[in-house]
């Protein structure tokens, strides 16, 4: 019979029995108890230099471990910095566990120093959000997980209190658990012949792929996709999930570079078919055509279900679609939104502008490299152009776009994969905000690739406000020098001046035991016309 334990050691527990191998997180007095809970059971705490960057690393670390991640932090200020990640862990659909201490029960009300009312404040922006008290704490620390890693995967949070978190734990069921909702499922032949129906009567079918389907039914889409012959593009978050070097790929829908021609192609087609597609990827309005067909194992990161939606077990699905003989012979409508896409990418001289970086960076990168992206112009340019070599390998905040992102996700990337190399393409923006994280992976022994396109501006603001007319106000910042900030936190900094330079660079920080940074000094001016 199990002698019962503290608290801590309860929550700690059910974390490990999850699969919790690493906790990321900035500790305070309130939290000790509990990382020595962690350091007891075995479990790997990463400290962070910044709570939010831990968030955004946990959620990306756990997404591709295949479990929760798990953030912890203090009180008050502490705990008041998660509400970053966990806004993006809900909008682009990241696995995450915030854990944060609070006041001790016994002395409210009066005792109001760094107190606030966490529960009510990160309730709305995520799936579960209580207290954790001796009673049922097993319980809804397994109700936590399970709310994060549900379809649609998303953040849940706890508070747990010092006096607490030394009680000892009891039975009984949970306080404040929230139920993960079941959907039901069409069966899959019925969803099989309803899409059928649908692409015979069309006549310019493209399928699109958002972050809703899963990593594991790659192969499976590929291999149906190829034998209907069917035009095909990805939205940012599931790129990899096809292959974006077959004649049948169209490009990256969802707002990202030459995002018109991609609303062209859209409105060329008489049909558009969303594999786990979710608007949440979408600034603009064509989503909300009558042609449009959701076929989505879960709802969409807000949980909304479309109207008319296929709610359907995809892997089943597919495999009757790829055995069936196709419907139809269509006609592609794309050729000429696939040659200018092209156009941009592989025409061009040797000078330094966007489009040419994207190509001179993947000529340097080895296979299998991890690319994340900062939020950004060039964030746009990657978007629509690299060649993501497979599920998980390129990341960015799109359902947030939160600025800050790339640097922590990359990170959280290196400790998931450390056999791979990890590229973290930002702007000098948000190299700002989270080169300290530097640090963390030097620390860690996981090192990075960091590419910093240097153009001194917020250009994307900058852009956005010629085209409303408006006057440049508060977008354009001094030169920061990248190089001397590398080095200040252990890692080596290079400035390149030529396309040949970066190619080069990117091939010997690929192979380095440390971390570069590549800082690539660029004219705001050249992503006009492409964002």
């Amino acid at each position: 019979m199990r002698v019962p334990g503290t608290v801590a050691d309860a929550v700690v527990e059910e974390l490990a029995r999850a699969g919790v191998d690493r906790v990321f997180g900035l500790p305070g007095g309130e939290v000790l108890y509990l990382m020595e809970a962690i350091r007891r059971h075995q479990i790997e705490f990463t400290l962070c230099r910044h709570e939010s960057t831990a968030g955004v690393a946990a959620a990306v670390y756990g997404k591709i471990k295949g479990t929760t991640g798990v953030a912890l932090t203090t009180l008050g200020p502490g705990a008041s910095n998660l509400l970053f990640p966990l806004a993006g862990s809900l909008l682009d659909r990241e696995p995450l566990l915030a854990i944060s201490a609070q006041t001790s029960r016994s002395s409210a009300p009066l005792h109001t120093h760094q107190r606030l009312p966490l529960i009510d404040v990160f309730g709305p922006v995520t799936k579960l959000a209580a207290a954790v008290r001796p009673e049922g704490c097993r319980e809804l620390v397994r109700e936590a997980v399970a709310a994060a890693m549900a379809q649609p995967q998303g953040p849940a949070y706890l508070a747990l209190a010092a006096d607490d978190a030394v009680a000892v734990e009891s039975g009984g069921p949970s306080q404040a658990a929230a139920p993960v909702n079941a959907q039901v499922h069409l069966d899959p032949s019925t969803a099989a012949a309803a899409l059928t129906r649908r692409l015979r009567d069309a006549a310019r079918p493209l399928v699109i792929v958002g972050l809703g389907a899963r990593w594991e039914v790659a192969p499976l889409l590929q291999r149906w996709l190829a034998a209907w012959r069917l035009p095909y593009g990805a939205t940012p978050k599931a790129k990899g999930m096809l292959n974006e070097r077959s004649p049948l790929f169209v490009g990256t829908f969802g707002g990202m570079a030459l995002d018109d021609l991609m609303v062209e192609a859209v409105e060329a087609s008489d049909l558009v078919l969303g594999f786990g597609l979710d608007p949440v990827e979408i600034d603009k309005t064509w989503h909300a055509r009558p042609s449009v067909i959701w076929a989505l194992e879960s709802p969409c990161a807000t949980g909304v279900v479309p109207d008319g939606a296929l709610l359907v077990d995809h892997s089943a699905m597919l495999e009757l679609l790829a055995a069936a003989v196709p419907p139809g012979d269509w006609v592609d409508a794309f050729g000429p939104m696939r040659a200018r896409r092209l156009s941009v990418i592989e025409s061009g001289d040797d000078s330094i502008a966007p489009a040419s970086i994207v190509r001179a960076v993947a000529s340097g990168a080895p296979p299998g490299t991890v690319v994340t992206t900062d939020v950004g112009s060039h964030k746009y340019v990657f978007g629509q152009f690299w060649p993501a070599g497979g599920p998980g390998d390129f990341w960015m905040s799109n359902g947030l776009s939160g600025m800050g992102y790339g640097l922590p996700a990359a990170l959280g990337a290196k400790l998931a994969r450390p056999e791979r190399p990890v590229l973290a393409v930002l702007g000098d923006g948000g190299f700002a905000m989270t080169s300290q994280e530097l640090e963390t992976a030097k620390r860690m022994d996981a090192p990075l690739v960091v590419l910093v396109i240097a153009d001194r501006s917020l250009s994307l603001i900058r852009l956005g406000q010629e085209s409303r007319g408006l006057p440049n106000l508060g977008v354009d910042f001094g030169a920061v020098d990248a190089v001397r900030i590398a080095e200040a936190y252990g890692a080596e900094g290079i400035r390149v001046s030529s396309l040949a330079e970066l190619t080069s660079a990117v091939q010997k920080a690929a192979r380095s035991r440390s971390s570069t940074v590549i800082e690539i000094p660029m004219d705001p001016e050249l992503y006009r016309g492409l964002v």
